[in-house]
């Protein structure tokens, strides 16, 4: 599944690398982590999502309410084409899946503008729910990032 937008802040392009490069930081965006750990530009995270609103509806799904997941990723920033490259992939009960994430990034009188693109694979028994269901809810995760990613920026402009 692929989404893709685009939104500025008023902050410089190395402000923006600075936060977005660094793992520690990204992490603060993932919904409900309870673990991080960082090597470089590698990182593991444990976090947790709330997938009742998804399951619900499937008899005796109820224990997938919420989903304990590990992710493994990393995070680069190519300065000639100002992008950077969010990608790893996870795993939970009967669900694996991967993540790739791009930002290029422009800048013009102080305000960058962030052209992003995710790709999201989803694979195991999670697909039994449908193409529809597990888009909605990849979406409302990454659309959750996003979001969190705009006001820390927008803070970095205060």
């Amino acid at each position: 599944m692929e989404l893709s937008g685009n939104f500025s802040a008023n902050v410089e392009k190395d402000k923006v690398v600075e936060l977005l490069s660094n793992p520690n930081e990204f992490s603060k965006c993932v919904p409900n982590v309870s673990e991080i750990s960082v090597n470089g530009s590698n990182f593991d995270l444990r976090f947790k999502i709330d997938a009742s609103k998804y399951t619900g509806k499937f008899l005796g799904a109820s224990y997938l309410s919420n989903i304990n997941i590990k992710f493994s990723g990393s995070i680069s920033y190519s300065s000639s084409s100002s992008t950077i490259s969010i990608s790893g992939g996870g795993s939970a009960v009967g669900i694996k899946f991967s993540i790739s994430i791009s930002l290029v990034l422009s800048e013009s009188s102080g305000t960058t503008k962030i052209d992003w693109k995710t790709d999201v694979n989803v694979s195991g028994f999670a697909k039994l729910f449908g193409e529809s269901m597990m888009n909605q809810a990849m979406g409302e995760n990454v659309d959750q990032i996003i979001s969190c990613i705009k006001k820390r920026l927008e803070s970095q402009a205060s």
